[in-house]
């Protein structure tokens, strides 16, 4: 694990929440956000994204243009390069599998500006939390009661900033953009 904590990349948490800090239901998002929707791929396009395999699942198939790493203790389950689809069975391998992507696919010039994203779910999210740099958090104007919880941010280790607040509508809530950055 020493190697995840002195990573060269910036590990980067990506999560929606409601305001009881509810991530979902264990099965799939609870809220439909396009403006969180179009943020998020802008934010991850060009790099890899760790995931579980329930929230690969929920999501259907790979998203275009990133590294998907699936954590999963099922064996035997196949790669596809094509799709840039990987699995892995613990979190150190997806860090090192992440690093050998983004050192493959972009010259050294570019990698500069490479980031991991830790994209989900609960238990992803608690496993790496401890290792990321920065969380780009997206807070919906909901309360739900039950569900996936996110992990614990301790204020006294992050420094948040307020990104951009959206004006809810019948389509969706309100909800607002925020960056924590590891103190």
């Amino acid at each position: 694990m020493e190697t995840i904590k002195n990573n060269r990349f910036c590990i980067v948490t990506i999560v929606a929440v409601s305001k009881d800090f509810i991530i979902g239901d264990g099965n799939q998002m609870l809220w439909y956000l396009p403006n969180d929707l179009k943020r998020l791929k802008s934010i991850t396009l060009g790099n890899p994204l760790i995931m579980g395999r329930k929230t690969f699942d929920s999501i259907g198939k790979p998203l275009p243009g990133r590294a998907n790493i699936i954590l999963t203790n099922k064996r035997n389950l196949k790669d596809d390069i094509q799709l840039e689809k990987y699995f892995v069975q613990n979190f150190e391998d997806a860090v090192i599998k992440a690093n050998d992507w983004i050192n493959k696919k972009f010259k050294k010039n570019e990698q500069s500006t490479k980031k991991i994203f830790i994209f989900g779910g609960g238990e992803i999210y608690k496993l790496a939390l401890n290792f990321c740099n920065q969380i780009e958090l997206t807070l919906v104007d909901i309360n739900l009661k039950k569900g996936v919880y996110f992990p614990f941010i301790d204020k006294k280790k992050w420094k948040k900033k307020l990104i951009q607040k959206i004006e809810g509508n019948e389509s969706y809530p309100p909800h607002s953009f925020w960056v924590y950055n590891r103190k």
